[in-house]
């Protein structure tokens, strides 16, 4: 899980060193082909590049590059490298607490999933940086950098995502195997216990979606609600409009790998909101796991804000409208890892005392 943690912050500095890119590749995604002599002769990874925008001219391309693209690249740094570290520390200063808790086992099926769906998203956030290779988005940019750098640093960025999400996929079904007792070992029987796994996880995860006196944590309730419906009512439908109509690329085509990325990405938070919520209804927040994760999510969002802010060009003002929502979640989940760590130290009074209810308390008392 080190590893695993190490290779996503790797990968998601590569990317972030190759942002200046991504406005280039935002103003002139759609750009004709070149197909002059020069064209011809040009490499493997320019003429795929050529392909992404030959794919991506005929789709609904998406309209926010710049903070697709981060979203992805902070993905892998807070939330799978995160994740990662959270389950390493879990095996090394808690007794091992992998192969018992719930907390980490989901934890560990949040990362899974983030490894697996990330392999399908080829290209994926690397591809807008091999995009800015392509003479016809060159020609549209004076500012681009030579077309041979930026392609070996596509190629990086390219390989070392994948494997993060590999070594981050491959470490978590080996947690799992021998963690929380493993999916079988026949074929039909691993078969039928993955399904089972996953029918009984969405059971028990629907039986506790009700609120109750029991279960008041409508905070992280309401957050896992929206994110995974918006995963699948806008993803899902996202994805097959790319495939219907992204010509040559299909499922590899740039516009469907950021789709598929960004599915596997919030699967994984949405597997963060659900631990939370059960972390809240257990009263169990200021656990230093739920101070991390509620760290994680909301410095998340606060990058995926400035980008989206910042969308329109560095020489525009920023956009607090497009930030707004971003900088709004982020700072809830902030603001709760912060009061939990603060009452955690004793700094805070552990409840408000006129709602001893509240989880986790939003009224701070010195």
């Amino acid at each position: 899980y080190n590893v695993a943690a190490v290779i996503n912050v790797l990968a998601a500095v590569i990317l972030l060193c190759n942002i200046k890119h991504i406005g280039i590749s935002n103003a002139a995604a759609t750009a004709p082909l070149v197909t002059s002599a020069t064209d011809a002769a040009a490499t493997t990874a320019t003429a795929a590049a050529n392909t992404m925008i030959a794919a991506s001219s005929s789709t609904r391309y998406q309209p926010n590059l710049p903070a697709t693209y981060l979203a992805g690249t902070l993905g892998h740094l807070f939330l799978a490298g995160g994740s990662c570290h959270v389950l390493a520390d879990s095996i090394q200063h808690t007794h091992r607490r992998l192969y018992t808790s719930g907390t980490y086992q989901r934890l560990t099926l949040g990362t899974l999933l983030f490894g697996l769906v990330g392999l399908i998203s080829l290209p994926g956030e690397a591809g807008c940086i091999l995009l800015s290779s392509s003479p016809a988005v060159a020609a549209t940019a004076a500012a681009a950098s030579s077309s041979s750098s930026t392609i070996y640093s596509g190629i990086a960025a390219l390989l070392t995502a994948q494997l993060a999400k590999f070594i981050t996929a491959f470490v978590s079904f080996l947690g799992w195997e021998y963690g929380a007792g493993g999916f079988g070992t026949g074929r039909q029987q691993r078969l039928k216990n993955i399904l089972g796994e996953i029918g009984g996880g969405l059971k028990r995860a629907w039986s506790t979606m009700p609120v109750t006196e029991e279960r008041p944590a409508t905070f992280y309730r309401t957050f896992l609600i929206f994110v995974t419906l918006g995963n699948l009512v806008f993803n899902l439908p996202e994805l097959a409009f790319h495939l219907q109509q992204g010509g040559g690329g299909g499922l590899f085509s740039l516009s469907a790998s950021l789709t598929v990325s960004s599915m596997g990405r919030l699967g994984l938070l949405s597997v963060l909101l659900y631990i939370l919520k059960d972390g809240a209804e257990r009263k169990r927040l200021e656990g230093t796991t739920f101070v991390k994760l509620n760290m994680m999510v909301g410095l998340w969002a606060l990058g995926v804000g400035i980008a989206q802010g910042m969308a329109d060009g560095p020489s525009m003002p920023f956009n607090v409208r497009q930030a707004a929502d971003k900088f709004l979640f982020a700072l809830l989940f902030l603001n709760n890892g912060i009061l939990s760590q603060l009452s955690k130290m004793g700094i805070i009074k552990r409840r408000d005392e006129d709602d001893p209810d509240s989880d986790p308390p939003l009224r701070v008392v010195f």
